[in-house]
């Protein structure tokens, strides 16, 4: 293996040309452990066409994270095909909500959300709060009831005069319903196999 390769027949540590085969290969067609150029397959690799563990590109693939224009990928700015947790979310502190109700304390309180005859309404052991929101916030609010995404919510309650506002709606954590059937990512494990299969012999077969 040569220090410094141009002759595509040939690996070196560092590759060079229309087509460079190497640990760190730039070309046209770059393949090899870190690859850079306009079709590039490697573990790490950048290029207008990204075939990759780790890669970026206009288009491609990565078996465990890709960023491009289009794009299939274990996870990234793509089509996700390893299913994951978000970033967990904690819930706020909370007031009591009899002490918000007075105008005691501003805070977040744990509330119900039910249907009203113009919209969602905040509630608590059924009965409705007399809580008033803005028509965005509301509005909001009244979508995800109607979606089915929330029964509860952390509501951030002040009272100003005599009126009791929310100002903010955060969700609870892991209240959401799942989104997707379990077929759905039966497919996705399906492509996540036919992906690693591709890269594998793409990285190992082609010959420049």
């Amino acid at each position: 293996m040569k220090l410094i390769s141009t002759d595509p027949s040939e690996i070196g540590i560092v590759s060079v040309g229309q087509f460079a085969h190497g640990i760190f290969a730039f070309g046209q067609f770059a393949r090899g452990f870190i690859a850079i150029g306009q079709v590039a397959i490697g573990v790490v690799a950048v290029g207008q066409i990204s075939f990759s563990v780790l890669g970026a590109g206009q288009a491609g693939g990565g078996i465990a994270w890709f960023a491009g224009m289009v794009g299939v990928g274990g996870r990234g700015v793509c089509l996700r095909l390893i299913p994951g947790l978000d970033l967990p979310r904690d819930p706020p502190p909370v007031v009591p909500l009899d002490a918000a109700m007075r105008g005691e304390v501003r805070g977040f309180v744990r509330a119900e959300v039910v249907d009203g005859p113009n919209g969602a309404k905040l509630a608590s052991g059924g009965h409705v709060l007399p809580v008033k929101m803005s028509p965005g916030l509301l509005g909001a609010l009244t979508d995800a009831r109607r979606a089915g995404k929330v029964s509860e919510i952390f509501a951030h309650l002040g009272r100003i005069g005599d009126v009791v506002v929310c100002d903010r709606l955060m969700e609870v954590p892991g209240a959401r319903p799942r989104q997707f059937p379990l077929a759905f990512h039966v497919v996705r494990f399906l492509l996540l196999v036919a992906l690693a299969t591709g890269w594998w012999y793409a990285f190992t077969q082609m010959e420049g």
